[in-house]
């Protein structure tokens, strides 16, 4: 009987040629990837994540199908399209949630939105003709979601006392930058709960590490085994990780792995996300360092949980499956509406601002997604 020590398990789990993790690379074949190919855009990936600044935030749809209001009121024309532009473009480099959970505009407030149904698109048949057979007919079912979207507001103001010191136009485009960024934390902090509870996921695809087997020091530790349940659970191909500052501490306090990513180019003996990313085999893995302050608290908390991963399987396209998607209401710019009004108070009044939007997190496949390995406990990280 071959007994196996640990630096005969971690020889025997070295990446292969391409850089990955063979089980990582068999899992992505089995979804019809090429793992060498897919090694080349993580590689280029994070090659250009060093050039880019910011993150996409905003719904890349346009807002009125090509079609524009026309302005009668002259405010209207001078400051309601300049300020939705200007919510639209509110940008915080540190947002994640229109990467994790991209925005679909659509033009109801509350029904239905159809997608592919794999289920269907799987099915078997007998295809099999005679010479004057009828070909076999196949079904083309969609499935759905169910949409039901809620109005989330803003108000900024600004007094005209100080804004005697600059254009007003200047003025209210930094109150509906600065609102709008607020506005849009609101939605991150939902993205991240979303994320981080866990009854959002299928039975099969939650990983709960128990005492002696976390990461960061667990005696029983097994990373290998955690990631390829969470990886085979998902029915869509891995292509975000997403976890906290902590999390990647207990990722990197792991000595197995340590031992495993030690041989990568350019390590140092410390795990690095590259490192993590060309291993799994997942083109994104953010570790994110967000703080915020939950309401009725005095202090700043952790955007994103101690001792969880969020695995997902992202997409973009309109009818895929991906783990969320943020539906929003097809109005003003990219789905954000300002509006101004003036106040008669203090000595010169003030002029106000909200901005609105209209949206639903949904959970449109709870499959495409799998949480929990990675970490155990905080142990003080």
């Amino acid at each position: 009987m071959l007994i196996k020590d640990s630096n005969q398990k971690i020889r025997a789990n070295r990446p292969e040629g391409h850089g990955m993790w063979g089980g990582a690379a068999e899992i992505l074949q089995q979804h019809g990837i090429d793992p060498r190919d897919h090694a080349e855009r993580i590689r280029s990936s994070f090659a250009a994540r060093s050039t880019v600044v910011g993150r996409r935030m905003i719904p890349q749809s346009p807002a009125h199908d090509g079609v524009q209001e026309l302005a009668i009121d002259h405010s209207d024309v001078i400051q309601r399209e300049v300020l939705q532009q200007t919510a639209l473009e509110a940008v915080d480099a540190e947002f994640m949630a229109e990467e994790l959970a991209p925005s679909q505009l659509i033009s109801i407030k509350q029904g239905v939105i159809y997608l592919d149904d794999q289920v269907e698109d799987r099915r078997q048949v007998d295809d099999s003709i005679s010479t004057r057979g009828k070909a076999t007919e196949v079904n083309e079912n969609l499935s759905s979601v169910n949409v039901d979207l809620q109005p989330h507001s803003l108000e900024g103001s600004q007094p005209r006392r100080d804004a005697a010191i600059a254009p007003m136009l200047a003025n209210f485009a930094r109150v509906v930058d600065k609102t709008s960024r607020k506005a849009k934390l609101q939605h991150e902090i939902r993205v991240k709960t979303a994320l981080m509870t866990v009854a959002n996921y299928a039975s099969a695809n939650r990983r709960t590490l128990t005492s002696g087997f976390e990461w960061n020091g667990g005696a029983s530790a097994d990373p290998l085994a955690d990631m390829q349940a969470a990886l085979g659970a998902m029915f869509g191909p891995v292509t975000h990780a997403q976890m906290s500052e902590e999390a990647w501490y207990a990722v990197q306090l792991n000595e197995f792995l340590q031992g495993i990513l030690s041989g990568y180019q350019g390590n140092q003996g410390v795990i690095r996300v590259i490192d993590y990313a060309m291993f799994f085999g997942i083109e994104n893995v953010h570790v994110d360092k967000q703080r915020y302050t939950p309401i009725g608290a005095s202090s700043l908390s952790r955007l994103y949980d101690s001792d969880k991963i969020a695995l997902l399987s992202v997409s973009a396209r309109p009818d895929a499956r991906t783990f969320l998607r943020n539906y929003m209401f097809r109005q003003g710019a990219g789905g954000f509406v300002t509006l101004t009004w003036f106040t008669p108070d203090g000595s010169h009044g003030t002029d106000r601002v909200k901005v609105t939007y209209e949206n639903d997190l949904v959970v449109v496949d709870n499959t495409y997604g799998a949480t929990g390995p990675g970490c155990g406990p905080d142990r003080g990280l």
